[in-house]
């Protein structure tokens, strides 16, 4: 005897296509943060000049955050508007104001 196999409630299906389209979620960036804040303190405490290297190294580590930054915030559009979708379509459809304003 064949088992038959069961079709997932409508919510999880729901869930599991919205879930497929979102984007990937960056890692955390707080030590990065932490990392640029000990080492600009450091070059501070001890009063020496900020090198070229050191400048580059720095810059490059801030611009990996921006990148991040970037991620995140569309992570965060796409799940707000993939909400909103939902919320919609099982609900019924309500006027709202336009929230993209970032």
């Amino acid at each position: 005897m064949a088992k038959k196999k069961k079709a997932l409630p409508e919510y999880k299906q729901v869930w599991n296509k919205i879930r497929k389209r979102a984007p990937k979620v960056p890692d955390i960036t707080c030590p990065s943060i932490d990392d640029v804040i000990n080492r600009l303190e450091s070059i501070v405490d001890k009063q020496l000049p900020l090198t070229k290297a050191q400048c580059k190294t720095l810059t490059k580590k801030m611009e990996r955050l921006r990148t991040t930054n970037e991620q995140l915030r569309e992570s965060g559009i796409y799940w707000h508007e993939a909400c909103e979708s939902v919320i919609e379509e099982h609900i019924g459809k309500k006027k709202k104001p336009s929230r993209r304003c970032w």
